[in-house]
């Protein structure tokens, strides 16, 4: 069901949606002139919490896949869920993220379609590009999703089901449309832009640079499947001949409308800070997976990825399983039942939370992690994904340039990003000292001359930088390069000493839940059952059901 209404926030006034199946309807507005209708809600007014929807959803929207992803898991306080931890999905699990990325797109249209008639061409172009990406995120997590009828008007309240691969198609051609939109763009014809875009506040520079990235983002979710080789290369060298360029350090897709201590960012709230200064939830904790990498790496941005434990671990303590040093940092084991009588020690506060600020409060110019302040921008894409796109499309000879410059570059990348030591200069250094360590100790997991398959070394570091960040593209890589073949849980004198393994991809432990009837993490969300219940003739066959969960997505090899 699709509704839409006005509503104050951060003292703008923004377009607001409520999240719902493909049918589209009319919110019953009173007559009162004051409030806004459809005829006088212009693009500007649209822009701001369209915008903001997708920021949220990035970044807090997916918080099952950073615990199947290794990132996150439960403290040992709460009860197992054997739907997520066992894999066993069904039609509703996750369902509010079908609806979150479907009515999206549809305040993009509506929005593409306002600017259109009062050719504020800028605004348009924003709609076309974000268009793009929210059907690319939809075939992400569903495969074959609605389309070509999707936004076609509001008549057609049960949309046919398009493939996967025509999606991404026609995302691409949203994203070029809107590209040369902004590009043509007088920006001055574009009402209250530069406050209205809470992303890049009327750069147009910023723009194409992120239309063109999100276009990598896509070309690269498909490069493992051979036959689609040729479009890959005619698309990139679209994006050379368009001149641009890619995102690049320090440049994020990233939104703030004007955060607040009683309003803060999604991510801040979810994972950091209540209003009162409380941490904001027992539940998000550190996975022992990424946390032992970082460990087993001698990686310093781990206080960065992770907080130190609020309770140490009490000397000789019984615990589950053994942790590698330092133990002021700890993680969980997904899915595992724990004993609390017999091992009380991995409830919350013995378990790391997400990393950040120590006490709530603003941004400074010290902010280090992931969380760095109540009104710190809330990211679509960083800076930190866009250098690891390109270095991959170096690597495998898309683009022009040196690889392990590339790679270097996007690892550091991720010590500036997260602040790493409270400064640019100190995480400069920081990534300096230690990827000159762990190049003269020969370690193959981080050094680019030592590493044996360079590709599996950038995509294991690219795993390690999005913590936290981008889980559907974290998720993503591990589809695209598992293949949706059964995993096994590694040797655990293998996984205990911090090696990756000879697989494409680092080891991921499987979940430990003994519900889970599986070898596979989910490749997919099956739809959810408002559509059954609402589109059912038109929704495919594969994706309804119990086991189609392990189906693969178009770009899978």
């Amino acid at each position: 069901m699709k509704q839409i209404t006005i509503k104050v926030l951060f003292g703008s006034v923004l377009f607001a949606t409520v999240a719902g199946g493909c049918k589209k309807e009319w919110f019953d507005i009173n007559k009162d002139p004051n409030n806004a209708v459809e005829s006088n809600i212009s693009p500007d007014l649209v822009a701001p919490a369209a915008l903001l929807t997708v920021a949220n959803r990035v970044t807090t929207g997916y918080g099952f896949v950073g615990n199947w992803m290794g990132y996150t898991a439960p403290g040992a306080n709460y009860a197992p869920s054997t739907e997520e931890q066992g894999y066993q999905l069904t039609t509703n699990f996750g369902a509010g993220i079908f609806g979150n990325i479907m009515n999206n797109a549809y305040d993009f249209q509506f929005m593409d379609d306002k600017a259109a008639a009062s050719k504020q061409t800028f605004y348009q172009g924003i709609a076309k590009v974000m268009k793009g990406l929210d059907f690319a995120e939809a075939v992400d997590v569903y495969n074959d999703v609605p389309y070509s009828e999707a936004l076609k008007s509001l008549a057609v309240i049960r949309p046919k089901y398009d493939a996967g691969l025509a999606v991404y198609e026609g995302a691409m051609k949203q994203i070029d449309s809107g590209l040369l939109l902004i590009k043509n763009a007088v920006e001055s014809e574009n009402t209250n832009l530069s406050n209205a875009d809470v992303m890049f506040h009327g750069d147009k520079t910023l723009w194409l640079k992120f239309a063109n990235t999100l276009k990598l983002r896509l070309l690269m979710h498909q490069v493992n499947r051979a036959d689609r080789a040729a479009y890959i290369t005619a698309e990139l060298a679209k994006i050379t001949a368009e001149g641009s360029g890619f995102l690049g350090s320090g440049q994020d897709a990233a939104v703030n409308p004007g955060y607040q201590q009683d309003k803060p960012n999604a991510y801040y709230a979810t994972f950091g800070f209540t209003q009162t200064g409380t941490p904001a939830t027992d539940f998000w904790r550190g996975n022992v997976v990424a946390l032992n990498y970082y460990k087993l790496n001698q990686d310093p941005r781990l206080g960065n990825f992770y907080k130190t434990t609020v309770n140490p671990v009490p000397a000789g303590s019984p615990e589950p399983f053994t942790q590698p040093a330092p133990t002021t940092y700890r993680g969980n084991q997904y899915g595992l039942p724990i004993n609390n009588s017999t091992y009380p020690f991995q409830t919350a506060n013995y378990v790391s939370q997400v990393g950040g600020i120590s006490a709530a409060g603003t941004v400074s110019a010290s902010s280090a992690g992931l969380i760095k302040g109540y009104n710190a921008k809330l990211w679509i894409l960083t800076s930190v994904e866009s250098l690891f796109l390109q270095a991959e499309a170096i690597n495998r000879g898309l683009l022009p340039g040196d690889a392990k410059t590339a790679y270097m570059n996007a690892v550091k990348e991720s010590f500036l990003w997260l602040n790493t030591g409270g400064s640019a200069a100190a995480a400069t250094a920081a990534f300096n000292t230690w990827y000159g360590d762990q190049d003269a100790a020969n370690n193959p997991d981080v050094s680019w001359d030592d590493a044996t398959n360079k590709s599996r070394t950038l995509i294991f570091q690219k795993y390690l930088a999005l913590n936290g960040i981008a889980n559907v593209e974290t998720w993503t890589d591990f589809r695209r390069y598992t293949a949706g073949a059964p995993q096994t849980d590694p040797d655990p004198a293998v996984y205990a000493a911090g090696k990756t393994g000879a697989g494409a991809y680092p080891y991921l432990d499987l979940s430990q839940n003994p519900g889970r009837t599986s070898a596979v993490i989910p490749m997919r969300l099956l739809y959810p059952q408002r559509e059954l219940n609402l589109n059912e003739a038109n929704v495919p066959q594969v994706g309804r059901k119990a086991g189609d969960q392990f189906t693969k997505i178009w770009w899978m090899p």
